[in-house]
């Protein structure tokens, strides 16, 4: 043009009927259509992230709605225990296979609570029917042995080896019975607020002379009152069995030390000592019935392999629970968390 800006020009041959040709020509600005065309390409590479930001959003939202059932049902498995087989996963209402699949979850958990059940009741009928019989063999062997002087000496050794046996099978027995009646939530009286701290003092004192026995220093530590609201019994009973597994392994000369504190909301009841240790691949099983880490030791101390389970069951009764930390040589600590008492936490604040 003459004004210095350049056309963009379209040209189109025509022909007439009468055979006259003619051209065409269409021309526009050049700098309008750039000028269309650079907006078009900011609209484009401005617009594009954002749709593309909008779409991957989008999809994270309806794939978070579509797996949410799934998280709500891996949150339900999380939190179901033995001890909490009655509580059933989530089933949505889909229609789909996520419907089909947490009403399977759901019947396989029956089962498995059926199943535990039985076992529940199968060790404390056993147990519960043993009791009589060994009972009745545990008093004759005791008459025998009282009235059997005259005897030969490897009799009497037979008799007193029995008797031995008998003794440490009815403890087995007891044991069972226990886990089995906590297990099944019927060995617990009514709760009652006692000072927890107080309580393991006068077992940690009970128990001083089966300590020195073996040259072992017991000392309690907890001046403090710790309230929680506990089966005193059972809870003696966490006490004596932890107290007692820390002196049996334990050499002599060694050290025991038990101490009850309050932390936050919780009382903590820790006992330490200086004994045999127990390895890393023991550890996560120290809590199972039956289950030794030394074998041939435990049976030589008279262990049966059920005093920490007792322990366990009882801790979870309570709504707490019991940790171990060990290595091989160096001794362990048994801490056992249980709630206190809230009276006693709005106590300690006044104070």
């Amino acid at each position: 043009m003459s004004d210095g800006h350049e056309l963009l020009l379209h040209g189109l041959p025509y022909r007439t009927s009468d055979g006259t040709q003619f051209i065409i020509e269409v021309a526009a600005p050049y700098n309008q259509i750039e000028s269309v065309l650079r907006g078009l390409l900011l609209t484009f590479a401005l617009g594009l992230p954002l749709i593309v930001a909008l779409a991957i959003g989008g999809g994270y939202l309806l794939m978070r709605g579509a797996l949410r059932p799934v998280d709500q049902i891996r949150q339900r498995a999380a939190r179901i225990t033995s001890r909490n087989l009655s509580e059933r996963l989530p089933v949505v209402h889909t229609g789909d296979e996520l419907e089909r699949l947490a009403i399977d979850l759901n019947r396989m958990i029956e089962r498995l609570e059926e199943s535990f059940h039985q076992i529940n009741r199968f060790s404390a009928d056993a147990s519960h029917e043993l009791r009589t019989p060994l009972t009745v063999l545990q008093g004759e062997l005791e008459a025998i042995a009282q009235k059997g002087q005259g005897l030969p000496a490897d009799v009497r050794d037979t008799i007193g080896s029995a008797l031995e046996e008998t003794h440490r099978l009815a403890k087995i027995v007891e044991s069972l019975l226990a886990i089995s009646r906590l297990e099944a939530g019927e060995a617990l009286v009514q709760p009652v607020r006692l000072d927890f701290a107080e309580l393991a003092r006068t077992t940690a004192d009970q128990m001083k002379l089966l300590a020195e026995e073996k040259r072992i220093s017991l000392t309690s530590d907890g001046s403090e009152p710790v309230e929680v609201e506990a089966d005193p019994s059972r809870l003696k009973q966490v006490v004596v069995n932890l107290l007692d597994n820390a002196i049996k392994y334990t050499p002599e000369g060694g050290s025991v030390s038990i101490s009850v504190t309050r932390r936050d909301d919780h009382a903590i009841l820790e006992v330490a000592d200086s004994g045999l240790g127990i390895s890393a691949d023991d550890l996560p099983h120290v809590f199972e019935r039956f289950y030794r880490a030394d074998k041939a030791r435990s049976r030589q101390m008279g262990g049966t392999g059920l005093g920490l389970s007792i322990v366990r069951s009882i801790c979870q009764a309570h709504g707490g629970r019991v940790t171990v930390n060990s290595a091989e040589g160096r001794g362990s600590l048994f801490r056992v968390q249980l709630p206190a008492s809230t009276n006693n936490r709005s106590q300690s604040r006044n104070d």
